[in-house]
């Protein structure tokens, strides 16, 4: 499993916030996502599509935010009545896959836990950040320790 150690500057996400349980791999669906990212879509954004998760523990059964929405250079680009949430600076592992949905995540996701159960990465949970290059594609940052 291939993955990249880079340095991202601070990252602010804008959009739809959704609590959503913390799943095992292969329990991806979620309908209350689903429904936010259909609200997003039909809406005109500020930025290239983009996701955040944040406030989560590293527990299966608990629970993290995941805001859905468009990246965003400043607050005075968040749209009204969407949420925002700011990254810090940091180093990230990035994962890669291109496919179709759900597999994409699937496959995504198999990455990361391999590279966790290998000890390739130690995950901070501090934030992480997704964005989608294109339709089939999405690029997953975790912000990990640095080595």
């Amino acid at each position: 499993m291939q993955f990249e150690i880079v340095e991202r500057d601070e990252t602010w996400v804008a959009g739809l916030p959704v609590r959503s349980p913390r799943r095992a791999l292969g329990e991806l669906r979620d309908r209350d996502l689903e429904a936010a990212w259909s609200a997003v879509l039909h809406q005109e954004l500020a930025g290239p599509l983009a996701s955040v998760y944040t406030d989560y523990s590293t527990e299966l059964g608990t629970y993290n935010t995941q805001i859905v929405g468009y990246q965003c250079a400043s607050l005075d680009e968040v749209t009204r009545g969407h949420l925002a949430a700011r990254l810090p600076k940091g180093t990230f592992a990035r994962f890669s896959s291109i496919g179709n949905f759900p597999q994409v995540m699937t496959d995504l996701w198999t990455q990361i836990a391999y590279a966790e159960e290998h000890g390739q990465i130690k995950r901070t949970f501090t934030g992480d950040f997704e964005c989608y290059p294109h339709a089939y594609k999405i690029d997953l940052y975790l912000a990990v320790d640095a080595r």
